[in-house]
């Protein structure tokens, strides 16, 4: 039997690990000595120690490790849990890359010499509108473009006439993380066959709007909203509607996201 600090010196784990181990359910000592009280362990937990910490080092929480050593010599238990266990830490290795990828796109923004350029508020009303449409429920807001990729591809398809410009519509009645109720237009002279999703509709006539428009690529959505939100609030409107985004000038006829035009259009009116 070897004492707790002999044994941590073995094992290569803490004496602090092990008694958490112990307080935890995972790892008992031998046994305990009657007169001093002292932590016993024995050469034949050694094997048990093993299994804890590579389960651990995994990834594994207690309760999971708990769970699983009783299991550990049943090959499909241990594949299935292997497999869920990556699947996590993909996940979360995604998550962490997509952290990156926006500190990135940050220090490139702030290292350039474009600024998004956010004009003037300005209140008018606009009229109805033919559209082909594509609504739909997507994993979320920056997943848009594979609506706008199926529209295309229904455009090309179809060989039908749209003018320039494109709406986005956000129809959710708050700002949700995934399946994002998104919907996307493109104006058109004339109402054709619809198929599935894709529905020619009239974009109503909005009587007053709250619009701004911002240049550069669709990060400055955040610089254009504070703009028309602290107008909207000035000048004692409210929302009157869903909230829709026009490309004025996008990948369809700009060489660069820098040359992007986007008019943000908000309906609204006077309270009472």
């Amino acid at each position: 039997m070897f004492k707790i600090g002999e044994f941590s010196k073995m094992v290569r784990v803490s004496a602090r690990m092990l008694r958490y181990y112990e307080q935890n359910g995972l790892l008992t000592p031998a046994a305990v000595d009657r007169f001093s009280g002292y932590r016993l362990y024995s050469a034949g937990q050694m094997p048990l120690l093993s299994r804890i910490t590579e389960l651990r080092d995994m990834g594994f929480g207690v309760e999971e490790i708990k769970a699983l050593l009783p299991q550990y010599k049943n090959p499909e238990t241990m594949r299935d849990a292997l497999v869920r266990k990556s699947r996590e830490i993909q996940s979360a290795i995604a998550a962490e890359q997509d952290k990156l990828e926006k500190i990135a796109a940050l220090r490139g923004k702030l290292k350039k010499e474009f600024v998004t350029m956010v004009y003037d508020v300005e209140l008018k009303s606009l009229p109805a509108e033919k559209v082909l449409s594509l609504r739909e429920t997507i994993p979320a807001y920056d997943a848009e473009g594979l609506l706008w990729e199926k529209l295309g591809a229904f455009v090309r398809k179809h060989n039908i006439a749209c003018r320039t410009g494109g709406y986005s519509i956000y129809h959710d009645e708050d700002y949700k993380e995934s399946d994002v109720d998104v919907e996307i237009a493109v104006p058109v002279s004339a109402f054709g066959a619809e198929e599935g999703n894709f529905r020619y509709k009239e974009l109503p006539a909005i009587l007053q709007a709250a619009t701004v428009r911002f240049s550069g690529p669709y990060e400055g959505y955040g610089e254009a909203m504070e703009k028309l939100a602290g107008w909207i609030e000035a000048n004692g409107y409210v929302f009157d509607g869903l909230i829709r985004g026009l490309a004025v000038k996008s990948f369809a006829d700009a060489a660069s996201p820098e040359e992007f035009l986007t008019e943000l259009q908000v309906p609204v009116r006077k309270p009472g």
